[in-house]
């Protein structure tokens, strides 16, 4: 408290020096309008603060506001000057009280506010140098932006893409290319710059439990231009990202497919000298049968092949003279799954739609059906095999049609079968060597009975007579939507009818040369365009159809190695290419897209024919570069199933415009 009041007193006796003679003259004014104070002694050993109170906070004035040092250098005179006088007291009121103090220093802060006018700005500072930057010197300003640039730069240099896996669902329900609209209450998203690439979490209660994040790159200050904010995602971005996921999804699935080709490769048991073929496995009786021919192959469930052996010589009594189909599986070298025997010559045989019936065209004009629901024990009889720890049961058939022989065909010989999908079951159409077209409905009465029924039978026009009296059905193939069948004979002559066609109806002729090219011996509709049939001659040649023109588009010249055409298959992965067969013995590979002459020619062993032939590719792999097979049944008893090439093709044209070229 003493060198308060020493310090007060001695800036006091300054300032009354300074304006001693203003004070002079105004003395006895002020002695006579203001009456000092006595003030009240103070007690000691009380604490006493310097601060004036707070009422003139709450007054009008008109005068310039003072500066901030002023005020405290009065309060310290004035506390100094309370201090000293300790015996008088105090009679005037606290607002006349101000009032003396304020008219006692407006004189003495005057000069020091005149003193004070410029107004004093703090420097700017540089965050990045911690340095005051130079306003006025442009040179310095733009290398202190440089600097800062460069280092931003260096920044976003260390910034870096964090690969992390993820899984590839094929489910497109909800378009997930469009922004979110709403949310779920009890779900946040957040979205960062960088940080964490993935946290997961879901909002039960007020508690968060679960959070979404992800990291963009680059930073988005990279889209910031002049200080705008961030550009929004539009239409066209939302485009573009949609075409890169389905790239990079079309990219993935060409990979899988290649390691797919690559694991079926390894398992592949004998390489191919052949053009058309990577590799093949075989598939024997064994020591079932001494003497066997395989008369018909066809695709099996999943990986699985169907092929049928007619047996002439074998240790099991019950086999002779009778066809064996056996159920191999294509990669794994294990025992058969599934044995079926019939009592003749297998010519045909299809799967169901579901995969539930086995449905099979014999020689003798029979169609047999068997029950792929029925499990081993249903049979009672069984047969021993190489390498089986337990026998395998033969499968009789649910159905045979034998006891109708007599009514609908005369017990001529089956040609082929289609087996199609109806609101009330499966429908089956057989056509015999004759040309009669009958119509089988096939339902379930329940989950282990098959139950089928003769609904229609179509018989050939009396038309056909004129073309040839003694004509008999060599070929014939279906289209869908609507079902329509092109049949061919052995006279060369070519026609088609409509499965609404009834006995009345002329069926529709088309136009062949058949005294230059001879009987037709195979044909086929094409997999990718059904407007489209190859039909084979007997002379070797190859004519191109269109179902809507009774004319041919084209015909393939004949080669040197092309003779009787037996089997005709399309190319699973190239609209515009087939194999041709010729007397079982060479293979040709055709693609139109390089013109009418062939790719590939492949002469077989001449000690084996090939007797069926038929084509699928793999449902995991499909597309331009999936895996293809073609299986063939020799007459040596062997069966075998080719992966097949995959040749480049020429250009992207669809099969319609191609053929308009030639």
């Amino acid at each position: 408290m003493s060198t308060k009041s020493k310090s007060s007193s001695s800036s006091k006796q300054k300032h009354r020096s300074s304006s001693d003679g203003k004070e002079k003259k105004s003395k006895k004014k002020e002695k006579k309008r203001v009456r000092t104070p006595s003030p009240e002694p103070e007690p000691e050993n009380v604490y006493d603060d310097d601060f004036e109170d707070y009422d003139d906070d709450f007054e009008d004035d008109d005068e310039d506001v003072p500066s901030a040092t002023a005020p405290k250098i009065e309060e310290k005179e004035n506390a100094g000057d309370a201090r000293k006088i300790t015996n008088e007291k105090d009679e005037e009121s606290i607002m006349l009280k101000r009032l003396s103090e304020r008219q006692m220093t407006t004189n003495a802060i005057e000069p020091i506010r005149r003193q004070s006018t410029t107004t004093i700005v703090a420097p700017n500072m540089s965050l990045i140098d911690n340095k005051p930057i130079v306003l006025y010197n442009e040179e310095e300003r733009k290398t202190a932006e440089q600097k800062a640039n460069e280092r931003m730069q260096k920044l976003r240099g260390l910034i870096s893409i964090e690969i992390s896996k993820s899984v590839v669902f094929t489910d497109m329900s909800s378009n997930i290319f469009e922004p979110f609209q709403a949310l779920p209450s009890n779900l946040s998203h957040d979205f960062s710059q960088t940080g964490i690439d993935s946290k997961s979490e879901e909002a039960q209660t007020e508690k968060a439990d679960s959070e979404c994040r992800g990291t963009q790159f680059p930073h988005i200050e990279s889209e910031m231009d002049n200080a705008k904010l961030p550009r929004e995602s539009t239409a066209e971005d939302r485009a573009r990202f949609k075409k890169f996921f389905f790239a990079a999804t079309q990219v993935i699935r060409e990979i899988l497919a290649s390691e797919e080709i690559n694991n079926e490769e390894e398992e592949i048991d004998e390489k191919s000298t052949n053009q058309f073929s990577r590799g093949f496995n075989s598939f024997q009786l064994g020591a079932v049968a001494q003497r066997s021919k395989a008369t018909c192959i066809e695709k099996g469930e999943s990986d699985s092949v169907l092929i049928a052996f007619e047996i002439f010589e074998s240790p099991a009594q019950d086999l002779m003279n009778k066809s064996l189909i056996v159920e191999y599986y294509v990669h794994k070298k294990k025992p058969p799954k599934r044995l079926f025997v019939v009592e003749s010559i297998v010519v045909q045989m299809h799967l169901s739609i579901k995969g539930s019936t086995l449905y099979v065209c014999l020689k003798d004009g029979t169609l047999c059906a068997f029950d792929l629901s029925l499990s081993d024990s249903a049979f009672d009889d069984f047969l021993p095999w190489v390498d089986s720890e337990s026998d395998i049961a033969l499968r009789r058939p649910a159905f045979d049609s034998s006891f109708l022989a007599t009514t609908i065909s005369d017990a001529s010989p089956l040609v082929g079968l289609n087996v199609s999908s109806t609101l009330s079951g499966e429908e089956i159409a057989t056509i015999d060597a004759s040309g009669t077209i009958s119509y089988w409905l096939a339902t379930r009465i329940s989950k282990n009975e098959l139950n089928i029924q003769l609904t229609a039978v179509i018989r050939p026009h009396p038309s056909l007579k004129r073309h040839s009296t003694t004509s008999a059905v060599t070929c014939f193939t279906t289209i869908h939507r609507p079902m329509r069948f092109f049949i061919g004979t052995d006279t060369g002559v070519l026609y088609s009818m409509q499965r609404s066609d009834t006995s009345q109806q002329m069926p529709k002729i088309y136009k062949t040369e058949r005294d230059k090219y001879g009987e037709i011996s195979a044909i086929t509709s094409s997999r990718h365009d059904n407007s489209v049939i190859l039909v084979g001659f007997s002379s070797g040649a190859i004519a191109i159809y269109r179902t809507n023109k009774t004319s041919p588009i084209a015909y393939l010249p004949k080669t040197q190695e092309s003779t009787r055409v037996t089997h005709l298959q399309w190319s699973c992965s190239n609209s515009s290419a087939f194999y041709s067969t010729h007397t079982g013995h060479t293979v040709i590979y055709w693609d139109l897209s390089y013109g009418t002459s062939p790719r590939s020619i492949d002469k077989l062993d001449k000690k084996t024919t090939i007797l069926s032939v038929t084509s699928w590719d793999n449902e995991h792999t499909k597309g331009v570069k999936g895996i293809a097979y073609m299986a063939l049944a020799l007459e040596n008893g062997t069966g075998e199933v080719h992966i097949l090439e995959t040749p480049s093709r020429k250009g992207n044209d669809s099969l319609i415009s191609i053929l308009n070229k030639l």
